[in-house]
């Protein structure tokens, strides 16, 4: 049986005041070529189909273009929602998406609710997919007991994704190829540069140990760096986000991931990369270097320009940005004279670093982790309303 898993496509995304449907539409026509012409039996979507829960038309219809699409090549998708997703949306689209094999979890329900499907595929052979949506805590934990100790709330939210994992397994067969399906965070993942912990809800995480070595394949979603979770007791990914969806992520590659799986045995896991979104890219050059490399730089992707000056200039935006209409971002950086050496911060350091070193030479100690984790989550918020965006 091949497998595919994809998540955190985030459709609609409307970033520095452009639209990335095209970019998109483009990605996902490569997803379809790949599960057409490798017969793939079962896609899985871990989450955030779309950026928020009241997404425009033009993003529903490269969505739905593409499960049609997929549909109709003879594979079977499973969809569970993201935090993004409205849940209530997705159930009521999703019960005319089963007229294209397209099966929608909304919410966490048992495995006799609808929280394992059945899926039989073309060769004959049986998958069940246990799925677990994005959990809010709110639906586990009631308000008076988050207004109380919050060991002891995270603990029940953990233990709550626990006992899920385990009844959604009970539906798990020796002659069956069986995967799990969640958006969640899973303690120890790796973020992306720009996820912070406010966003993705760092505190409210399950634990690897909870999905059974019985799975052939837990798909997750929700963090956008594509990786191993090497400290599950099954073969545990996430796909990662569907393009590099803002400058945090310019490091990283994009994939899905493939599974060639049979009952009783291990499955093969290789990931392939994603084709048709635009890069995102930083380049810091001098005004003479960006003149001369234009033609290049207009054809790299999605620019984050960094301009050193010697001095102020009132007209550097205006000037990159009308060599490159594909500049996103234009910053500057004015020489400075030396510092002193025991002020001068020490070159490839990150603000938390930097902030940890201003904080100790004024104050004589080591700040609080909680404090540098306020000044970083500060500091990128500043960064963010910083940022020039593009005239339309």
């Amino acid at each position: 049986m091949k497998i595919v898993h994809t998540s955190d496509w985030h459709a609609g995304r409307f970033w520095k005041g452009i639209s990335r449907n095209d970019e998109h539409a483009s990605v996902l026509e490569n997803l379809a070529e790949f599960i057409e012409r490798e017969k793939v039996d079962v896609l899985l979507v871990s989450g955030d189909l779309f950026d928020n829960g009241s997404p425009s038309a033009e993003a529903e219809r490269v969505v739905f273009s593409f499960f049609k699409r997929v549909g109709k090549s003879g594979a079977q998708t499973v969809v569970i929602a993201g935090n993004h997703d409205n849940p209530h949306r997705l159930n009521a689209w999703g019960t005319l998406a089963e007229l294209v094999d397209v099966h929608v979890v909304e919410l966490p329900c048992a495995r006799d609710k609808g929280g394992v499907i059945p899926l039989t595929t073309r060769g004959g052979e049986t998958a069940m997919v246990a799925a677990i949506p994005f959990a809010p805590p709110g639906r586990i934990v009631s308000a008076l007991e988050l207004a109380g100790d919050d060991t002891a709330v995270k603990q029940k939210y953990a233990h709550f994704m626990q006992r899920l994992a385990d009844n959604l397994a009970g539906g798990f067969g020796k002659d069956t190829v069986n995967l799990m399906m969640a958006h969640t965070h899973l303690d120890g993942a790796v973020f992306s540069n720009t996820e912070r912990q406010v966003h993705l809800g760092d505190d409210w995480c399950a634990t690897p140990q909870i999905f059974p070595t019985s799975a052939h394949y837990v798909a997750l979603g929700h963090i956008h760096n594509p990786q191993a979770v090497s400290t599950a007791k099954a073969p545990a990914y996430y796909a990662g986000s569907l393009m590099q969806l803002d400058f945090g992520e310019i490091s990283e590659e994009k994939s899905f991931v493939v599974i060639d799986a049979k009952a009783g045995r291990p499955a093969r896991i290789e990931r392939v990369p994603y084709r048709g979104a635009l890069p995102l890219v930083e380049e810091r050059r001098t005004l003479l270097e960006i003149e001369r490399d234009a033609e290049t730089l207009r054809k790299a992707g999605w620019l984050r320009v960094v301009v050193p000056l010697d001095q102020p200039d009132a007209d550097v935006n205006q000037r990159v940005r009308k060599l490159l209409p594909n500049a996103l971002v234009v910053r500057t950086e004015l020489a400075h004279a030396p510092l002193p050496a025991e002020h001068a911060p020490r070159g490839g350091m990150t603000p938390a670093e930097q902030y940890r070193a201003y904080y100790q030479l004024r104050h004589k100690t080591v700040p609080a982790d909680a404090l540098v984790d306020a000044f970083v989550d500060l500091y990128r918020s500043q960064e963010e309303q910083s940022e020039c965006v593009p005239s339309a």
